[in-house]
């Protein structure tokens, strides 16, 4: 060869080491692109997360604890707005990154960014976050989920997904949302035997109650009865205070915002008896949790608990207490207009409830 073509050679060497070492470059570039990109998805998420957690009094005004002054109200109301304006830039932005960079969420940011559109109710921005998620948690395998794992991820998912569909109202969606919400709870139920059967019982019920909500703001009464009926029976399998008092305050707030049901309708005779006796029992071992009597009559019941007339003692439940005057007998069938007295939450020992009336008043006509 001569001292061109060696020349030549070397050139040609030079050039294809330049083109490895641009090319390594190149792929360290767009790996540090990837992992700045996927770090700041992860910095959005969490921003959104912190959203999520703050109370959203609007959207859901059916767990309120308790009566608010109006005052109250017009502050809840300008927070829950202020928090869902920022929820929407913040969910608009993941959108945009994810768009121009092509960074791809994973199972649980699609859930947060489902979550957060839901809440805001901002449909069209929720259903590609929705399907993503209930896609991902549907295919465990791929993603090395334990069986538990892969349970919880799918409750969580089919529980966002039915809360769109009974917010979009489609033909169908109603359909689609009560059975996705099965489907859900039957995700619980498999996890029983981890969770006990204190927690299972308290998440089945938040689950009929949350239901009964949705179908009583379409006007559905008769599967909202169904679902309440189902979340009273799964209450009374909950043994642990904390719990009972958390999801009794749930049903019976639920009681409260659908005021024009019937509360027969909705709450079973053995719950409401059953309530009495936990709240006799918490102002027995604390301060009085909750309770109202009428005029010249003793209570030791709660003020769920049942009420007779002027003169009596009211030891009963609401639906053990007999409603005429000095007189006791074994609890209805049904509950009946006068089972029910002015109902307080129960709340901590030294913290003030304002009564919210659930039912007629017994003592109403008492001069």
């Amino acid at each position: 060869m001569s001292s061109s073509d060696w020349v030549a050679l070397g050139s040609l060497i030079v050039s294809c080491f330049a083109f490895v070492v641009s090319y390594v470059g190149y792929k360290l570039q767009q790996k540090t692109a990837k992992s700045d990109n996927e770090k700041e998805l992860a910095d959005q998420i969490a921003a959104i997360q912190d959203k999520l957690a703050e109370p959203n009094q609007v959207a859901q005004p059916t767990f309120l604890a308790g009566a608010q002054t109006q005052a109250d109200s017009q502050n809840a109301i300008a927070k829950a707005t202020s928090t869902n304006a920022a929820l929407q830039m913040l969910v608009l932005r993941v959108g945009n990154l994810i768009e121009s960079t092509g960074v791809q969420p994973d199972w649980y940011q699609n859930l947060v960014l489902a979550s957060a559109a839901v809440r805001i109710g901002d449909q069209v921005m929720a259903e590609p976050y929705v399907k993503a998620a209930a896609d991902l948690a549907a295919r465990p395998g791929e993603r090395g989920w334990s069986a538990e794992t892969a349970a919880t991820a799918q409750m969580l998912s089919l529980q966002v997904r039915a809360n769109f569909f009974y917010n979009r109202g489609e033909p169908g969606d109603v359909e689609a949302a009560r059975t996705d919400l099965e489907q859900a709870r039957q995700r619980v139920r498999n996890l029983r035997h981890q969770q006990g059967p204190n927690m299972t019982a308290a998440r089945l019920a938040e689950f009929y109650v949350r239901e009964a909500d949705f179908e009583l703001d379409l006007g559905h009464e008769e599967p909202a009865a169904d679902r309440m009926a189902n979340a009273c029976k799964e209450w009374l399998k909950v043994h642990t205070p904390t719990a009972q008092q958390a999801i009794g305050n749930m049903i019976w707030s639920l009681v409260n915002a659908h005021g024009r049901v019937p509360f027969d309708t909705l709450l079973t005779a053995e719950f409401v008896k059953a309530w009495g006796e936990f709240l006799r029992g918490a102002a027995g071992s604390a301060a009085p949790a909750s309770g109202a009597a009428g005029s010249g009559s003793a209570a030791s019941g709660s003020a769920a608990s049942g009420a007779a007339g002027s003169g009596s003692a009211a030891s009963g439940a609401a639906a053990s207490g007999a409603a005429g005057s000095g007189s006791a007998g074994p609890g209805p069938a049904r509950l009946g207009p006068d089972d029910l007295v002015p109902f307080t939450f129960a709340r901590p020992a030294g913290e003030a409830a304002p009564v919210t009336p659930v039912g007629p008043d017994p003592q109403a006509d008492q001069p």
